[in-house]
């Protein structure tokens, strides 16, 4: 039986063999996928002369896909002859070029894979795939220099004559320009031997010999003779060969891998073959990491796991070793895959681990991936809290240069120009010292961006001068080209004279509340405190305390209500006090009101004050970190689940009620503890816990909250929503989806749905597993889905989509219905959800009992009603940003709304749109609107490059000015994060990262909470 029959019952047609093939191979079954090619090629015509041209189409698409496989299973030259196959019918088939040049990549052919990228690219300039198969093959070749066991470099003979011809060739010849006899100087700088050659050669492993002998041509004065083109060519290649072995050997160090410890690698007494499983289970799950493969190794780490936690540490020393490191990992795998709740969870546990073995490196390591956790999702404050705590653990100027670059990142979001500043500087004088260009231009642009919002422009020109020299010395174009933009902004700001002149900023009213435990301790007459405020307009300027300024008594600390007026620092995300010689002050909280926006927040403080304090921030309340190196260790089991957030409480506060609330008490704590005593202390602590509990919810502190298995669930499916008063209540959903029965109506994509009620909403959610049927979405049949979530109230409208991915992706929608508390609802679709049907949409926005018309994309028109939208599209400048598949808006006003137009024709008429950094601005003609609510973003997943990393979209009523501003800062790629490719987007509101993995496996998920009870 054939492996397609296995799966679905006989099938005979070529494309369902394709669909199939194509399902193996995303689950990674290449051995399987292999021979549902085959299957599928033996159906087409042996004879070409009797091939149809589709047939050939067909064969030449399958030899592709077959040959991919056999590319992932290592059958090299499989995979290379498929692709020849591929080439005999038609040479210019750039998938068959294309796959060519990867199976000689693979087998070492770097000079011929390099000739059919070329050609490819020549044929197709638009894939970037190309491109990068060339950037690859270009520094394969160049870092082919032999294996230094077999080539022995030696300054032995007459070399001169090298550099007789190098002196020949600096004589000009003939009339040379004055530019062109400035010689360029290598700077030579120093380079420190290892410390420790032992730890060295144990973390580099075979590279260590590479290292040995690089440094043996940087010491030879004659192979490298100074101020020769060949002397300073061949030092150049060797110190950045040394510096990329010592940056990796730093990163190493910090990362402490379990197999390259010297303690690991030994043989020890007991469980040997235990510890040859484990390291070679962390060598594969780390290399599936570096291959972007964060499922398997995800699904690898598990199982590691589960192993691990049966070893008896008396006799396997290391478990807790073990455990953390795979902790790490699982914790950088749910990061990548957007699970930021999990990512923190794994992390937190690795740090628990690392503080109580005393294990300051690893520490150092868990420290720095919560903080990564943090900054993706956008959590500025938390991120803040944990790298400040990773400051002293960091050992290498590298690493600081980096650490405080991410954290000064962090403070300019916050709208703290200066600290922004302050770290820009401090992550430049490291990248200095340890002379990384690109460290050293990362940190002039932050410090310059900073000045420019700070409104030192004069400053900032020259800071960005000293950028734009580093970014040319790199090569980086791209660089180049945001600097010089953002130099022109600055200098047209100074002929304006903006830089002499105050801002022209508004001053709007606040009302602060604050809440103080006691009195200001002041050190002197001097001491003064100040409040600053922080937003994304900057900063409101310092606030004084006192009603009246000019009354010369000083605010006392008291809790009290006063109303300022001060600059607007716009939407509020932090304030600060600066503290002048203050002794303490226990303050509670700090609640400030933007009496403009109609907003209130209660901020708390992340470090008490006392005579050391100069500043100090307060953060919005819920975004206080805790880590396992704070906590008490009480309560463990009861705040399992909430990764690494405190509790709601200021530290003030917390260290209040963990004393408990009355003197005796604390004198029976004092006691020497008997049997009985013992006993008697479980009652104690139950009664001082209640009685915290107590006089928490006096101070009106809320509660912690308490994360079950099916919150999570819930915050998998609706992580972007505010519950309402009952949306803890879950109910059951039945979801049925009817294919239709027209020819080729199934599809093998993913489907997701949405449904939006009066109170809350389930967002992209993934129908995965059917109640009645094992293959999903197939001709005429009809799917049931039972979904147990948040109550949504009453259902109003749905959203139902696919991502697009296998051969047949295009799908013929019949019907969706909803039955939930004894309702239900229909709604009617009747039409293609498919790139090449109708209207090209694969997302559709149902309403109840209603049709879905057509929305084709036509010409934009100028009729009398119509208005003009001009949209600006910034796609992100990081590398392989751009896409080439097809973009689509829609536009969603309190009036009318704007569906899905496509963004095909720019108004600076470039060939190329949606390219790495580009800015990208189209002119639309349509019915106005009226005040727009939300816009939806989408592309098609079309082309090879289609993954695309949007940075913002602004939308512009040009008859009323009126400006939107839409921040996205995420990839819409269905190989990235929630792999979502469509974005519902609101003004000033950065969209979250989507689980997408919902469905779970139970048996997965039950392992992991027997897991986290046994380690509480």
């Amino acid at each position: 039986m054939s492996v397609s029959s296995e799966a679905k019952g006989p099938l005979k047609s070529f494309q369902a063999l394709m669909g199939e093939g194509e399902k193996f191979s995303r689950d990674k079954l290449y051995t399987k996928a292999i021979q549902c090619y085959t299957e599928a090629l033996d159906l087409l015509p042996q004879d070409e002369e009797k091939a149809t041209e589709k047939d050939t189409n067909d064969r030449l698409n399958g030899l592709v896909a077959r040959s991919a496989c056999y590319l992932k299973i290592g059958k090299n030259d499989l995979a290379l002859q498929d692709a020849e196959q591929s080439l005999k019918t038609n040479k210019e088939f750039t998938k068959g070029l294309y796959q060519k040049a990867e199976a000689l990549y693979a087998m070492g052919e770097f000079e011929l894979a390099l000739m059919f990228y070329h050609r490819g690219k020549k044929l197709r300039s638009d894939l970037r795939e190309f491109q990068l198969g060339i950037n690859k093959a270009q520094e394969a070749i160049d870092n082919s220099v032999g294996d230094p066991n077999r080539v022995k470099l030696e300054a032995s003979g007459d070399l001169s004559i090298f550099y007789k011809n190098d002196e020949k060739k600096k004589q000009p010849m003939g009339y040379v320009r004055a530019s062109q006899k400035k010689e360029a100087v290598i700077q030579r700088k120093q380079h420190t031997p290892v410390s420790n050659p032992k730890t060295t050669k144990q973390l580099l492993g075979d590279l260590y010999e590479d290292r040995a002998f690089l440094e043996k041509i940087i010491n030879n004065t004659v192979v490298t003779k100074p101020n020769t083109k060949t002397g300073d060519a061949i030092y150049q290649l060797a110190s950045d060969g040394l510096d990329y072995l010592d940056s990796r050997t730093d990163f190493w160090r910090q990362q402490e891998p379990l197999y390259a410890r010297s303690r690991f690698i030994k043989k020890l007494e007991g469980d040997e073959e235990s510890y040859k499983h484990i390291r070679h289970e962390l060598e594969a799950i780390d290399d599936q990491q570096n291959k972007d493969q964060f499922v398997d190794a995800r699904r690898r780490a598990h199982r590691l796991l589960d192993f691990c936690d049966r070893l008896d540490e008396r006799k396997f020393n290391e478990k807790q070793s073990v455990l953390a490191d795979v902790y790490s990992r699982l914790g950088n795998a749910y990061l990548e895959l957007g699970d930021y709740n999990k990512s923190l969870e794994y992390h937190n546990r690795d740090l628990k681990i690392a503080d109580i073995k005393q294990f300051p490196e690893r520490s150092s390591r868990a420290l720095d991936n919560m903080g990564r956790v943090y900054a993706r999702s956008g959590q500025f404050p938390q991120a803040i809290q944990v790298w400040e705590k990773k400051i002293p653990l960091a050992t290498s100027s590298l690493e600081k240069a980096w650490l405080f670059h991410e954290i000064g990142q962090c403070h300019f979001g916050l709208g703290d120009f200066e600290r922004s500043k302050r770290y820009g500087e401090r992550s430049f004088t490291e990248a200095v010292a340890v002379n990384d260009a690109v460290w050293q231009l990362n940190a002039k642009v932050l410090v310059s961006h900073s000045q420019t919002k700070l409104r030192q422009y004069r400053e900032a020109e020259q800071t960005f001068d000293e950028a734009l020299t580093l970014a040319k010395d790199q090569n980086d174009v791209a660089a180049e080209r945001a600097i010089e933009r953002a130099l022109k902004e600055v200098r047209d700001q100074i002929a304006k004279g903006a830089a002499d002149s105050p801002p022209d900023r508004t001053e709007i009213n606040y009302e602060i509340k604050v809440k103080s435990n006691d009195h200001i301790m002041y050190g002197d007459d001097q001491s003064t405190i100040k409040l600053i405020i922080y937003g994304d307009n900057g900063n409101s300027g310092p606030i004084d305390f006192r009603s009246d300024e000019n009354d010369t008594k000083k605010y006392d600390g008291q809790s009290m209500t006063l109303k300022k007026k001060a600059f607007d620092a716009g939407k509020i995300t932090k304030i600060a006090l600066t503290c002048n010689n203050i002794e303490s002050w226990p303050l509670d909280s700090i609640e400030v009101s933007d009496n403009k926006r109609k907003t209130k927040l209660k901020f708390l403080l992340a470090q008490p004050i006392d005579s050391t304090t100069t500043v100090v921030d307060l953060y919005p309340e819920g975004s206080i970190v805790q880590t396992s190196s704070d906590s008490s260790g009480k309560d463990d089991k009861k705040n399992k689940g909430q990764g690494t957030l405190a509790s709601r409480q200021s530290p003030q506060t917390m260290k209040r009620t963990e004393q408990g609330p009355s003197s005796t008490r604390t004198n029976e704590s004092n006691k020497k503890p008997t049997k009985t005593d013992e006993q008697k202390s479980k009652t104690t602590k139950t009664d001082e816990q209640k009685s915290k509990t107590t006089k928490l919810d006096e101070q009106k502190t809320p509660k912690k909250d308490d994360t079950t298995d099916k919150s999570k669930s819930t915050q998998r499916t609706s992580s972007a929503t505010e519950p309402s008063s009952d949306s803890h209540k879950n109910i059951e959903y039945t979801i049925t989806v009817q294919t239709g029965s027209v020819q080729f109506a199934g599809t093998d994509a993913h489907v997701f749905i949405s449904l939006y009620g009066d109170k809350n909403k389930i967002v992209r959610y993934q129908l995965k597993t059917s109640v009645n049927n094992r293959n999903l979405f197939e001709k005429g049949q009809k799917d049931d889905f039972v979904l147990e979530d948040i109550d949504i109230g009453h259902l109003k409208t749905i959203t139902i989509e696919h991502d697009g991915t296998g051969v047949a992706a295009g799908w013929y929608l019949d019907f969706v219905q909803v039955k939930y508390k004894n309702n239900t609802v229909m709604f009617p679709v009747e039409r293609w959800l498919d790139v090449d049907h109708d209207d090209k949409r694969i997302s559709l926005e149902l309403e109840p009992n209603k049709k879905p018309t057509s929305k084709l994309t036509t010409e934009d028109t100028k009729e009398e009603n119509a208005v003009e939208y001009e949209i600006t599209v910034r796609t992100a400048d990081k590398r392989s940003a751009g896409t080439d598949a097809n973009v689509f808006l829609s536009l969603f006003g309190d009036k009318d709304k704007l569906e899905r137009r496509q963004l095909k024709e720019s108004l600076d008429q470039a060939r190329n749109l949606f390219e790495q950094g580009a800015t990208n601005r189209f002119q639309i003609y349509a019915a106005d609107v009226g005040q727009i609510k939300t816009i939806r973003i989408e592309h098609d997943g079309r082309g090879l490059g289609s993954g695309w990393y949007l940075d913002s979209i602004e939308v512009r009523h040009v008859s009323r000015d009126e400006n939107y501003k839409f921040p996205v800062d995420r990839w819409l790629d269905e190989g990235e994060g929630d792999k979502r490719i469509s974005l519902d987007l609101e003004p000033d509101k950065k969209p979250g990262q989507l689980r997408d993995d919902n469905n779970t496996e139970q048996e997965e998920e039950n392992r992991e909470q027997q897991k986290v009870e046994t380690d509480e």
